[in-house]
């Protein structure tokens, strides 16, 4: 009795199989390997820098702040004082009187207004973009409490011969942010978010030092601010109110 004879190109097919299913396999594995060290990566950096400014106790009872000080502009040069209220439902009002201009800046959840201390106007674009920037960076690292902002990627890099972690965060209306955390300390040192103007590419830039202990939350007292790595301000805070009584209207014009 004769069998039936197997096809040589059968025969190949099945031993390229056998041949390589191990090999794929074990990417499988190293991938699903990497994917979960990422995660747990993440999120102990996280934890890091929860504990770092204060712990989750503490952290997770903020939910508006207050900070007031003295402000230097570059360009045109001129210097001010500095007011700044934060409600952690997506409102923030700044308000800045230079001794020739003034500004202020509301952020009222999806609507943003900007001008002066007469008359402030509905402003949409990169310009409210830039304010969903600025509250974000203040709400770390309060966000990463209650889950308002998550972290999108994370990587290594040296700045200034200091070796940092970087994560890339979102919030719930998909918005990004950079941040940069000294490995040292767990401190935020930089803030980093990118704006699409036109068909250009823009940042906004912050950088925060000197902090200190208020309240049990630990806060920075010197912010500087750039555009496209030039050099707007400098801000000395003076004082910061945990909590304080903030009535909704200053963000409704």
């Amino acid at each position: 009795m004769t069998g039936k004879r197997a096809d040589p190109e059968s025969i190949r097919n099945i031993f390229l199989k056998n041949l390589f299913m191990p090999f794929i396999l074990s990417l499988l594995l190293i991938s699903q390997g990497y994917a979960e060290n990422t995660a747990n990566s993440e999120q102990d950096i996280i934890q890091k820098i929860i504990d770092a400014y204060g712990g989750k106790a503490m952290l997770s009872k903020v939910i508006s702040i207050s900070a007031e000080g003295n402000i230097m502009k570059i360009i045109p040069e001129d210097d001010g004082t500095y007011y700044r209220y934060m409600k952690r439902d997506r409102k923030l009002f700044v308000d800045i009187k230079y001794t020739r201009s003034e500004e202020v800046r509301i952020m009222n959840g999806k609507k943003g207004y900007r001008g002066n201390r007469e008359l402030v106007e509905e402003v949409k674009g990169p310009s409210y973009d830039a304010m969903v920037y600025q509250y974000n960076q203040l709400d770390i690292p309060f966000g990463f409490v209650d889950g308002t902002l998550k972290a999108a990627d994370i990587r290594k890099d040296s700045v200034n011969g200091t070796e940092m972690t970087i994560l890339k965060l979102k919030d719930q209306h998909g918005y990004e942010i950079e941040v940069y955390i000294s490995t040292e300390d767990s401190l935020i040192l930089k803030a980093i978010g990118y704006f699409q103007f036109g068909t250009s590419k823009r940042s906004l830039r912050t950088e925060f030092s000197e902090f200190r202990m208020v309240e049990g939350i630990l806060l920075p007292f010197r912010i500087v601010n750039y555009a496209n790595d030039i050099k707007l301000s400098e801000t000395e805070i003076t004082k910061y109110l945990i909590n304080p009584k903030i009535d909704d209207s200053i963000f409704k014009p």
